[in-house]
């Protein structure tokens, strides 16, 4: 806005330059060294794109920090990514919540993997062993293990199921 003779008037100013930073209508667009760019674009429908160019073709990150919560809220929150997706909590939880319930979480104890549904703990990873809390159900007909044998039964030894070859008149009470 402007003032002219006591009054108040709006007017364009087109593209506005001050040292690196660039605005043009809906767009502001900062270079940082050489011809690396960061631009902001103000859309339709309160829309705003955030991209980050490298000119030299290395990694243009964004980097957020916030000295408390930092939260990201859409009606969908999607992350894309061609590489890795890293989720790297130094409590380590990792909550999955619906409507601010806690519905499951990922807990890294001891260097173990611990799955809970809700509060309660549903699996124990420990490197390739696995600790299942409740029951299994197999929705399928096959069971797979790396000791199938042909013919073989899986008995209980009072410990665990192995398979074992029957041979002979068997009697089942």
């Amino acid at each position: 806005m402007s003032y002219l003779s006591g009054r108040r008037t709006r007017g364009t100013l087109g593209t506005l330059t001050v040292d690196d930073v660039v605005i043009d209508g809906k767009v502001v667009t900062m270079t940082g060294s050489s011809s690396d760019t960061a631009v902001f674009t103000a859309g339709t429908n309160g829309t705003l794109s955030i991209v980050t160019t490298d000119d030299a073709a290395a990694a243009a990150n964004i980097q957020i920090t916030a000295d408390g919560t930092a939260e990201l809220a859409g009606t969908t929150v999607t992350l894309n990514s061609s590489g890795d997706i890293d989720l790297n909590a130094d409590g380590g939880d990792v909550f999955l919540k619906d409507a601010s319930t806690t519905y499951g979480s990922l807990t890294n104890t001891s260097g173990n993997l611990i799955i809970k549904s809700g509060t309660t703990t549903a699996l124990t990873f420990s490197g390739a062993d696995v600790t299942i809390a409740g029951d299994l159900t197999i929705s399928g007909d096959d069971l797979t293990m790396g000791t199938n044998t042909s013919g073989a039964a899986l008995i209980a030894d009072g410990t665990n199921f192995n398979p074992v070859v029957i041979s002979g008149d068997i009697s089942i009470n």
